[in-house]
């Protein structure tokens, strides 16, 4: 199977939230810390694994605060026709300001596997799928692209695609069925989370021109979230995860315009990461 003896590590999603991710991928940058042999990001998780694999030191932070700052990135008028989230102004800042190191990531992994999660604009199906050089970018566009969030869906080799935490929010399952028994699963869905009786994303569902299986999996987000962690709960004897989440809901959410909760959700990911690194070489 695809991750039989592979060490993996997936990072779930969450908008500017990943920054908390961020944080504890740099403590494993200054650490020296890289024993994974498989990669699995979802959404902004694979922004974040894809500036790991590329060796830049502290650059998806900081590209998160510029962004953040910059009223260009978001644009409250046009959330119902090209969405909230100006990606292209993301794409710019990327590659101009903070230039990915596309390369040294395909380099990185030439002997190590990386996916990226992915949902099928057409019929709500979710895609694993390991980028190429000539297709990196498009895919991490794809895996932030949100309707109404963002322009809805991006094209990647002739076919459609959107963020694929809708329709696989924590890829925990998919990787044990495929073979993974050694995992650490990053999240920023804090540790006792539990679905609120309110559920934006199910009114947000209804007022979705999209594929019925698309509006079904953003009306169910939080049920699907609970239901992975759930998973975990089912597997943990036959199956070694390690978990590096919050104790509590973090600073910043999906969209959020506060550079100082980016900070201080990247320096709690920072403590968790050299934490648990510390724990491991005990």
């Amino acid at each position: 199977m695809l991750l039989t003896g592979k060490k993996t590590i997936i990072l779930e999603g969450g908008g500017f939230k990943t920054s908390f991710s961020a944080g504890v991928l740099d403590a494993f940058r200054m650490t020296n810390f890289d024993q994974f042999n498989a990669h699995i990001g979802v959404s902004g998780g694979s922004l974040a694994l894809s500036y790991f694999l590329s060796h830049q030191y502290g650059a998806y932070f900081k590209s998160m605060k510029s962004i953040c700052k910059d009223p260009r990135f978001i644009q409250y008028t046009k959330a119902f026709s090209e969405g909230l989230m100006n990606l292209d102004f993301f794409t710019e800042i990327a590659e101009n300001e903070f230039p990915f190191n596309l390369k040294k990531a395909v380099n990185s992994t030439k002997e190590k596997d990386f996916y990226i999660v992915l949902t099928h604009t057409d019929n709500g199906a979710t895609s694993y799928l390991n980028p190429r050089e000539d297709n990196w970018l498009d895919m991490i566009i794809a895996a932030s692209t949100v309707p109404l969030i963002t322009k809805g869906k991006h094209l990647i080799d002739g076919k459609a695609y959107s963020d694929g935490g809708i329709s696989d929010p924590i890829p925990i399952q998919w990787a044990v069925e495929n073979g993974a028994t050694d995992i650490v699963l990053v999240r920023t869905t804090h540790l006792n989370f539990k679905p609120s009786y309110i559920r934006p994303e199910y009114f947000a569902s209804k007022l979705l021109k999209a594929d019925e299986n698309i509006k079904k999996h953003i009306e169910n987000y939080q049920l699907k979230l609970k239901s992975s962690i759930d998973y975990i709960e089912t597997i943990k004897d036959k199956v070694v995860i390690d978990q590096i989440a919050p104790e509590k809901s973090l600073n910043t959410n999906i969209f959020t315009n506060s550079v100082n909760s980016i900070i201080l959700d990247y320096r709690y990911g920072l403590e968790l990461g050299l934490n648990y690194v510390a724990n491991q070489i005990k």
